[in-house]
């Protein structure tokens, strides 16, 4: 019983360890395995246009390509702490496939490798970012 409540308190205090460490603190639209119901809720305000996804595509090839592939296949091989990058080609996302569940995937990180992008990417550009790889899967 002991043991059992100790990892429980360790396992807790290492993951506001990581939150704090991203920057951030656990908000209802934290990122979650399985997904993230409150997350899932938030709309996309920006219309999936041309102009929209061809932004996201630059943000992709500066900020995302080393990790997730060229193609956005999780093939890039630049995950330093073990982690299968994301593969969006996938039906199914570890965390979460709606747009507002990959956007507070992006903003807020998910791990080590997948840290938060909310101090290098707008909301705009990040929306945008969800749209490209939206775009990904057709």
């Amino acid at each position: 019983m002991f043991q059992t409540l100790l990892f429980s308190l360790l396992s807790f205090a290492a993951a506001l360890t990581w939150v704090a460490a991203q920057g951030g603190t656990v908000t209802a639209t934290t990122p979650r395995r399985g997904g993230n119901p409150a997350a899932a809720q938030v709309k996309n305000p920006v219309a999936m246009t041309e102009a929209s996804v061809a932004a996201g595509q630059r943000s992709y090839r500066l900020l995302c390509t080393r990790c997730h592939g060229p193609s956005g296949k999780g093939d890039g091989g630049g995950a330093g702490a073990g982690g299968q990058p994301a593969d969006f080609t996938d039906d199914e996302w570890e965390f979460g496939a709606s747009d507002g569940e990959i956007f507070a995937a992006i903003q807020q990180g998910t791990s080590a490798d997948m840290e938060s992008y909310a101090e290098r990417l707008s909301p705009t550009d990040t929306w945008n970012l969800v749209n490209y790889l939206r775009s990904l899967k057709r």
